[in-house]
């Protein structure tokens, strides 16, 4: 049989795509070995489908049950082969990770029912019903028919390397692109304009959360939400996100929830971020030097997969405890993992194990080599664990450390947690197991704060210490001690491992009431501050005919560089050391206030006020006639045609005012009103330019 290689040609349309169209249902047929099914195949609602490379399966796996009820037939192509699953809803694609060729799953037949080469690291998405591709290294980004794989519309160029893209819940692609520290939309063959979330060069990590985007910046340490308004917040991390290393931050691709884990692999700090409301929580995991990937979230757990034990580490966020990790291959293996319909699977794609887990934590494991499913002819005996193919999981030691023995001490506290808030940070921990223990004290509390209680009883609860006081433009650590009675009655203390670094305050939240009018000294803005401890500073940025953008401390701003008449859209967004909260808009139209002065240059002559600033035209509405000293109600100033004064050249210009005289509004030539400055030039506040 001809190799894929020999049969599809790498032309790619823009880097991507292939000219022609290698495969419909017959052709797929006749490349890839798979029967044309006969009936149309009932397959579970709630489940997901799962890869087998080693005997290039591809199975759907009912999640409640966690059976396989559908599969496909062998592939000889794809043996071997590492292959992406893509699916959402009924689109399923095959993406063969090593050939670089896509291929459209068809769930109701169980067959592959077309292809195309689409080219090696080519990222293939699926998402609210739009399917997009994206070169990262060419830096294109291209839409494309979910179900031809063909490219729709036109594609669009960004600054390579581009990161790993999105679809939000509007459908609409978005890719960071690290060399100008943005990331962009892409829709319906446009790029949208690209949002800031970090300075060139820093490393961009992208997950889709409840369908918005959220850009965490490992280089400065902060999470950007992106909000279908076009609002964002902007949430400070601890600095230990830093020092996640060369690779960034470990994050999720998507998030059913608003809750977004991040995992630093350098320091083993886990921070689960709120993107709705700004708020994080940070613990410490030991880390061994183990592969890991970037961790999911499903109800309050957060589970991460640890390729070097073969096993998902499990955190309870709700209870700040880690709980017995999960056995997947019991073996060092890759691991793919991802939340699907209110489910987590995670699974081997080089053997026949797979987990799928509930929301409330309940697990199943998964044999992916049951044969007795709808799917393509029965060949020969699959064997199923055990029979050689691999081995059955085993289960990972605990996450907890063994209790002491008798005469030993107690271990020191663990998961050393804290909680940012208003004013105040809360301190979790979990109690020591051993003998003789008296209770707990905070360490590391500096001058100026206070911790709440002084001390925890052994056994009392809840392990939570509340500490008050502290400036949010610092970060403070924290940690516990037990106190204990050894063998020879004297009182000891173990001491925990350091939290992460927290601030004591939250992202603000969006100021109300904001406010905006044309006056003599420019746009005067004025706000009311969101709840709770007060912002250090507002952000401004604005957008017409004059753009720009300013940081205040007050709550309310004249912008003397606002001085052009037109419509604007201001906002306002509160600033602090935890981040930057949600903006406050604000479209106005401004129209400068009219102010009053002299006529000049007009005796024993004519001066005439036009409709329109072209002192050639015909279109006299007034004449004022030897009035110099007169007071003209003077609107704005206005560019126009240009003028020379037929017995003095130094009358020379194309600045105009549109003044109020006998009761009409027109123009005159500037040097017939005595605005303040150079008549040839804007004179600026008070005067304002015109529309």
């Amino acid at each position: 049989m001809a190799s894929v290689g020999a049969l599809f040609r790498r032309d790619r349309l823009t880097g991507q795509v292939a000219v022609g169209l290698v495969g419909v249902l017959g052709i797929a047929a006749a490349v890839y070995g798979v029967g044309v099914a006969s009936a149309t195949y009932r397959i579970a609602d709630v489940g997901a489908w799962l890869s087998a490379k080693s005997k290039g399966l591809v199975v759907h796996v009912n999640g409640p049950a966690g059976k396989v009820d559908g599969k496909t037939g062998v592939i000889p192509q794809m043996r071997g082969h590492n292959i992406k699953i893509v699916q959402d809803g009924a689109t399923v694609l095959l993406v063969d990770l090593d050939t670089g060729v896509v291929s459209r799953l068809d769930p109701s037949q169980l067959n592959v029912s077309g292809s195309r080469p689409l080219g090696r690291g080519i990222q293939v998405l699926a998402g609210s019903g739009k399917a997009y591709t994206v070169d990262s290294v060419k830096g294109v980004v291209q839409q494309i028919d979910p179900v031809g794989l063909a490219p729709v519309g036109a594609s669009a160029a960004l600054p390579p390397i581009l990161g790993q893209a999105g679809i939000d819940a509007q459908g609409s692609l978005w890719v960071p692109v690290s060399q100008k520290g943005e990331v962009s939309a892409f829709k319906d063959g446009r790029l949208q304009p690209p949002v800031k979330v970090g300075a060139p060069g820093d490393g961009l990590a992208l997950t889709i959360a409840a369908g918005d985007p959220v850009v965490t910046d490992s280089t400065a340490a902060t999470a950007t939400v992106v909000k279908p308004s076009g609002a964002h917040l902007t949430v400070s991390l601890p600095t230990t996100v830093r020092q996640a290393g060369r690779g960034g931050v470990l994050a999720p691709a998507h998030t059913e929830g608003k809750i977004v884990p991040l995992l630093v692999p350098g320091t083993g700090s886990l921070v689960t971020v709120d993107t709705g409301t700004g708020r994080y929580s940070s613990t410490r995991l030991a880390m061994p030097k183990h592969r890991y990937r970037p961790p999911q979230m499903l109800g309050a757990k957060v589970y991460i997969p640890d390729e070097t034990a073969g096993a998902l580490i499990v955190y309870d966020s709700a209870a700040n405890r880690f709980q017995r990790p999960i056995p997947v291959t019991g073996r060092p293996a890759p691991l793919d993992v991802f939340v699907r319909d209110g489910l987590l699977w995670a699974n081997d794609p080089s053997g026949p194990h797979a987990v799928v887990i509930d929301r409330q934590g309940a697990h199943r494991g998964i044999d992916k080599y049951k044969d007795r499913v709808a799917g393509g002819p029965r060949r020969h005996p699959i064997p199923l664990p055990g029979d050689g193919d691999a081995p059955p999981p085993q289960r990972p030691p605990s996450a907890s450390p063994p209790p002491p023995r008798p005469g030993e001490p107690p271990a020191p506290p663990s998961n050393v947690s804290v909680t940012p808030g208003s004013g105040t940070m809360r301190v979790d921990f979990q109690p020591s197991q051993g003998e003789g223990i008296i209770g707990y004290l905070l360490k590391d509390l500096p001058a100026g704060l206070s911790a709440a209680p002084a001390a925890i009883t052994a056994g009392a609860g809840p392990f939570t210490f509340t500490v008050a006081g502290g400036a949010c433009d610092r970060e403070y650590r924290f940690r516990v001690a037990v106190r204990y009675k050894d063998s020879r009655g004297r009182t000891r203390e173990g001491v925990s491992a350091p939290s992460d670094p927290a601030r004591p305050c939250v992202t603000p939240g969006a100021p109300t009431g904001l406010t905006a009018q044309a006056t003599a000294g420019g746009a005067r803005l004025s706000w009311t501050p969101p709840p709770g401890t007060g912002p250090a500073a507002y952000k401004l940025t604005w957008d017409g005919p004059v753009p720009g953008s300013k940081t205040v401390s007050a709550t309310s701003v004249t912008l003397s560089e606002i001085w052009t008449n037109g419509s604007y859209t201001f906002e306002v967004a509160a600033v602090n050391g935890a981040g930057t909260g949600p903006g406050a808009t604000r479209a106005a139209n401004l129209t400068g206030p009219a102010t009053r002065y002299p006529v000049e240059r007009n005796g024993n002559s004519n001066g005439y006020v036009r409709s329109v600033a072209d002192a050639n035209s015909n279109s006299t509405v007034a004449t004022m006639n030897d009035n110099n000293g007169e007071m003209v109600t003077v609107h704005c100033q206005e560019r126009g045609a240009g003028y020379t004064h037929p017995r003095d050249s130094n009358l020379t210009g194309d600045m105009y005012a549109k003044i109020t005289y006998s009761g009409k509004i027109g123009y005159v030539i500037g040097y017939l009103v005595n605005t303040p400055g150079d008549w040839t030039d804007f004179a600026g506040v008070p005067v304002w330019k015109c529309r």
